[in-house]
């Protein structure tokens, strides 16, 4: 195993020895996948060497969460913060004097402005320039970077999962985030956003999570595709077993969207399926058959498309292949690991994965 993933792996692996998970949700068709949801309560804290290293929380709202929380579980201040370097990114920053709204605006802070957040409590942060402290701010979606060593985590699983024979077989799954890996590609999940065949988001974050063992095989292709000037661009990745049920409901066409209920289900809720595309060195996208996510004839592989969009859909296909996926006829992004049936369908919600402070172990 690379040691990028050995270095990462110590810690993911951790969390499979502290919690085993058991038994295995049923639908009135047939079991597939596990609906009790192994991290919700998991403390997270407990996997770091310094308690005050890691949070939980929703993306949607950027308060940090101190190391000690009561035996309600609600948080409460600890002595020393933890600050997090972050950016003024959406709007100007009210900094108050106080950490309450009815206090002076002691200042305002710009668009672009690098600061330090630390928890206060929930409805204020602490802010910081340079080491200097400002005041106090509001939680919200005004700051980038404060995430940027913040990872999504789940605990080894272990259960059963339907073969090619609907046949029900031991499986195991170990998603980890692809950021913790490299940097070099470009996640765009398109699940995330109003882009999508319904006309809105299916969940709100630009989360994409694979098996550790698919990552394996994509890190390979990277390399090969950073050696000819291109860079990969994942649209879809990890899908929770709910999503995919969602989305056939709405769509009814199994050949573009699997129904999670049939066979093997959707594949993509096992973690070890990417739909992707390739960008140039300038960041431009390769000119391909259709639009990503266009559940049409013209995005299947035997369609009718031009010398260059040709050409593209096979160098991608050639790279792919030989790194260890295999491909479906019917649609020219999607490229599955080339082993699925061992791994897990899972149905854990993409807002609702435990962020974890986590150094990168490499690219």
């Amino acid at each position: 195993m690379p040691k990028y993933i050995r270095r990462a792996a110590a810690v993911l692996a951790l969390g499979a020895l502290l919690l085993p998970l058991s038994g295995c949700a049923t639908r009135a068709n047939g079991g597939y996948y596990y609906e009790n949801h192994s991290f919700r309560n998991f403390d997270i804290r407990s996997l770091q060497g310094n308690a005050e290293d890691a949070a939980l929380t929703d993306t949607d709202n950027i308060s940090l969460i101190s190391s000690d929380k009561s035996s309600a579980g609600t948080t409460v201040k600890t002595a020393e913060e933890v600050f997090h370097r972050a950016t003024v990114s959406d709007a100007m920053l009210n900094v108050y004097v106080s950490p309450t709204r009815s206090s002076r605006v002691a200042m305002n802070l710009g668009v672009g402005e690098e600061i330090e957040l630390a928890y206060y409590n929930d409805a204020f942060l602490q802010v910081k320039k340079q080491g200097v402290l400002l005041g106090y701010c509001e939680p919200g979606n005004t700051y980038s970077g404060i995430w940027d060593n913040y990872f999504g985590f789940l605990p080894e699983e272990a259960g059963m999962a339907k073969n090619k024979n609907s046949e029900l077989v031991p499986a195991t799954s170990k998603l980890v985030d692809v950021r913790l890996y490299t940097d070099k590609l470009e996640i765009k999940m398109k699940l995330a956003t109003n882009g999508t065949s319904i006309g809105e988001p299916f969940y709100h974050r630009n989360l994409c999570m694979l098996q550790e063992d698919t990552l394996v095989k994509l890190m390979d292709a990277i390399k090969l595709f950073e050696a000819d000037g291109y860079k990969i661009v994942i649209y879809d990745a990890y899908r929770p077993t709910s999503v995919q049920q969602r989305w056939f409901d709405v769509v009814r066409v199994h050949k573009w969207v699997a129904d999670p209920s049939i066979g093997m289900g959707g594949i993509h809720d096992r973690g070890v399926a990417v739909d992707m595309t390739l960008m140039d060195k300038n960041g431009v996208e390769l000119d391909m058959p259709t639009a990503m996510h266009t559940f049409t004839d013209a995005a299947s592989r035997w369609s009718k498309m031009t010398s260059t969009q040709r050409k593209n859909v096979d160098y991608m296909t050639d790279i792919m292949t030989r790194c260890g996926f295999t491909y479906i006829n019917s649609e020219w992004w999607h490229f599955q690991d080339s082993l699925i049936e061992n791994y897990l369908p899972t149905d854990h919600p993409i807002d609702e994965i435990p962020l974890v402070y986590m150094e990168r172990s490499g690219s």
